[in-house]
């Protein structure tokens, strides 16, 4: 006889794709729209031999009222506490996460994945009862990296573990000094901190994560087992966003922490759409100043900062336009083309041409711009050892990397041939013991060594392979056609990935950004080679083995999915 399900879900079209779905995997099921009467059927079903339900499939409300808050407390009760629940959520709000959390044989559902169902089922109703503990992780939060700080092992081993069920990736330390090391060392989301700890205080610590430049991205929140306005007045002026309480529940608990991920991913996403916009204009717009009514520079390409110098558009961000330019003189003149002298970095005088755009009659004004053309052949002309210091000094690379640099410039400044592309390929290498955390491939100096003679042999070109840091290499892939790139591109992870090392139980992962030196003649090199490596950052930031095609601005997985 088939499992027996009940579904409650108010929309007519969504019953009516769940329940024809369910009844094609060969489930039998009884479809309510009412809450208040799949309360009374679940009441009910122990009338008769044979009526009692498997599971129940449950339509979470898009906003709460008497007759749904009922039926989820009746879910609640002892009475059916380990009756199977799949709640099939429109939103993913916070109140539906913390109700899945709390309560134990329970699964949580996107309507869009609804497909994913049987899977669902198949884990709730049979999986044993001593095994709750190694169920799979409710949600996927793997892409929060939280860590944990106290110094009773039983506390935060037993936070680990409560995170870890709701798929959060968990590292802990015991202490002020053990944190600081960790965190230098692993890009964490969230770190929750016991306020009193062996070697000081919580808001010490928190202070101290958000003050270095390495950690200040954290998102802190103290945790103490006392309500006490002085402890929590101290946590919050550190810098804390939350203060946690140790007798809380642990649906509470679980409910704070998912609203910092919340924030966590706000702020990542909004990175990677300022990340997103700065290409765009940099692509479209090449060297762009915006000015505004108060004669402040109030936005600057990154092509704009490399052409005048710049260490960074922060270094000129934000700064009187008198530093670059002779404002009064380009507010007197006409919207059009213009030629100037500006300053550069060092002050020294360069020659611009430039457009003049007025946004609005006496306001903001945005100026894009380029080398004169002297300038410039002058600029392209000076490939020799200076150009190329003066290069890897502005993207930071190792000395060791010249050859590899003056070849990419050869490159970027000779002309296309039909069948002769280049492209640029950066790969970060990360190694992981037993199957452990992936640390770079440098914290491992006795694998780094093999690692990096092996790539050295993977493209055999001269000057077109280089180590261009601590875990980093650099491949000039030539090739005929894009797609050739792609190719080439999983080529060469998959091989990083299968490098042999000298101990059996490290594992090799990879992260790589690709970027067209063919198509993007506009830019020096110095800009590829930037542009290349904040891809690169962002592929990190999201996890191993993949690659982001940053000209098409999307992920490339190593290995293809199976068909």
């Amino acid at each position: 006889m088939s499992s027996k399900l009940l579904l409650v879900e108010p929309s007519a079209t969504m019953r009516y794709v769940l329940e024809n779905y369910a009844q094609s995997m060969g489930y039998s099921v009884v479809a309510i729209e009412d809450y208040k009467q799949a309360e009374v059927a679940l009441q009910a079903q122990f009338q008769s031999y044979g009526s009692d339900f498997a599971g129940v499939l449950l339509g979470w409300p898009v906003v709460g009222n008497a007759e749904s808050d009922s039926l989820v407390n009746t879910l609640e009760k002892s009475d059916f506490s380990d009756l199977p629940v799949v709640v099939m959520s429109t939103d993913m709000r916070a109140d539906t996460r913390a109700w899945v959390a709390g309560r134990d044989h329970t699964a949580v559902l996107s309507w869009k994945d609804y497909q994913a169902l049987d899977d669902k089922l198949q884990l709730l109703l049979h999986a044993p009862d001593d095994e709750q503990s190694n169920a799979p992780a409710k949600f996927d939060n793997s892409d929060i990296h939280v860590l944990i700080v106290d110094d009773s092992a039983s506390i935060r081993f037993a936070l680990r573990d409560l995170f870890e069920l709701q798929g959060y990736r968990v590292s802990v330390a015991s202490g002020h000094a053990e944190a600081m090391a960790s965190a230098r060392q692993v890009q964490f989301d969230i770190a929750i901190l016991d306020y009193y700890l062996q070697d000081g205080t919580g808001d010490v610590l928190c202070r101290d994560l958000i003050a270095e430049q390495a950690t200040g991205n954290l998102v802190c929140a103290v945790l103490t087992g006392t309500y006490s306005d002085h402890i929590i007045k101290r946590s919050l002026r550190a810098g804390a966003v939350e203060c946690m309480f140790k007798n809380e529940s642990s649906e509470l608990l679980l409910a704070r922490v998912d609203a910092l991920s919340r924030f966590v991913r706000q702020r990542k996403q909004l990175a990677n759409e300022r990340l997103r916009l700065d290409n765009m204009v940099d692509t479209l717009a090449g060297a762009t100043l915006l000015i505004n009514r108060d004669d402040v520079i109030s936005y600057v390409s990154q092509e704009a900062s490399l052409v005048l110098g710049f260490e960074s558009r922060d270094a000129v961000l934000g700064q009187n336009a008198s530093v670059v330019l002779d404002i009064l003189h380009v507010r007197a003149q006409e919207e059009g083309h213009h030629n100037a002298q500006w300053r550069d970095a060092t002050q020294g005088l360069v020659n611009v041409a430039y457009q003049k755009v007025q946004m609005e009659q006496d306001s903001d004004i945005v100026l894009n711009f380029k080398l004169m053309a002297d300038a410039a052949v002058q600029a392209v002309a000076t490939t020799g050892s200076a150009k190329v210091m003066s290069i890897i000094e502005q993207v930071q690379l190792p000395e060791s990397s010249q050859a590899f640099v003056s070849t990419l410039i050869d490159y970027s400044i000779k002309p296309n041939t039909e069948n002769d592309l280049v492209s640029l390929l950066v790969v970060d290498v990360f190694i992981a013991l037993d199957h452990g955390e992936a640390k770079p491939a440098d914290k491992r100096p006795e694998a780094i060594f093999a690692i990096s003679d092996a790539l050295q042999n993977v493209y055999k070109r001269e000057n077109h392979v280089a180590k261009l840091g601590a875990n980093r290499f650099g491949f000039l892939l030539r090739h005929t056609a894009e797609p050739q790139a792609y190719l080439l591109t999983r080529k060469i992870m998959q091989i990083c990935n299968g490098i042999t090392l000298p101990e059996p139980n490290m594992q090799i992962s990879s992260t790589g950004c690709l970027y067209s030196v063919s198509n993007n003649k506009q830019r020096s090199a110095a800009q590829i080679i930037d542009m290349t490596l904040k891809g690169l950052d962002v592929v990190n930031s999201r996890g191993h083995d993949q690659a982001l095609l940053l000209d098409l601005r999307r992920m490339l997985p190593v290995y293809a999915a199976a068909k």
